[in-house]
This record gives structure tokens, sequence and C-alpha cells, in this order.
């Protein structure tokens, strides 16, 4: 399985930098998986930071690509729901899952609509760096539910 997760903005903090490593040193073994951040324009008006944010992130998108979309209006989901669905996406070995974690702003309703999936994490809203983390933690989850292995150890 491959993934690509598409992060808008840089992670500052530390502590969330080694969650990050720990989950894709867990990961690593079993699904090739990358992360790419691509700059935030959080200093401009909403309007135009979404703008210039979508025009990124749509060059760097594939065609084949399955896009999960993280908003907080999107559907929510259990971990199971999301093993499921992440495992049983009827992609070819060679194509890939796309997560997509907006800035400040979230995304624009244009990658909304380039997207196959809107996934939701929660009701609350959650900086991209914690939305990133959380993300790799249901991966993982998600890999532990499939293989029907525990996750706690």
């Amino acid at each position: 399985m491959n993934i690509k997760i598409i992060v808008i903005g840089k992670i500052r903090n530390e502590f969330i930098k080694a969650g990050v490593n720990e989950y894709l040193k867990r990961l690593l073994p079993f699904i090739n998986i990358k992360i790419e951040f691509l700059p935030s324009f959080s200093e401009l008006s909403e309007k135009i930071a979404l703008l210039k944010e979508e025009e990124i992130i749509l060059k760097n998108l594939r065609n084949g690509e399955f896009i999960i979309t993280l908003d907080k209006d999107g559907e929510k989901i259990s971990s199971e729901e999301f093993s499921k669905k992440l495992f049983k996406l009827p992609i070819s070995q060679n194509s890939q899952i796309t997560f997509i974690i907006g800035g400040i702003y979230g995304v624009s309703e244009k990658i909304k609509q380039s997207s196959n999936f809107i996934l939701s994490l929660s009701s609350m809203t959650f900086t991209h760096e914690f939305a990133l983390l959380i993300l790799l933690e249901q991966i993982y989850r998600a890999l532990k539910i499939q293989r029907n292995e525990p996750y706690h150890y």
C-alpha cells in the first residue's frame, strides 16, 4: 500500500515531530508512506490563502490517486470503519491513497470536490500538526486492526 500525506504548513512542535517520527517508524515496514509539507499562506487573507494553497495542492496530485481530505465537516467514522475503508479501497498496487490536511483555513471547496472521501477526525478542530499525528496514529491502528494484532503494548 502506498500512502502520501499532503500537509499545509510545517511541524513546529518538537513533541509532535517525535510522535510523527515514531509512527512513521512503526508504519514503514508495512506501508510505503511519505509526507509532503507544502507552504502555508496563513499571513494572507482567508480567500487568497485558500486559493494559493489549492493551487499547490492540485499540483501535487496525480491521476489515479484515491484522495481523502480531512475536514471538520467530513464523515465521522470509527477506527474499525476506517480500517475497513482503508484496506478495502479499490486501488491497484501501484496507485496510492493521498490524504490532504489543510492549513489554518482548512481546504477550498475545489479540493473537497476533487476528493473521493472527506474524513473528519473529530467534531473538534485541530492544528495541522495535531491532525497529522492523529492521522498517523489512526493509520497505524487501522493496520493493527487489519492484521488482527493487538494495538496496546
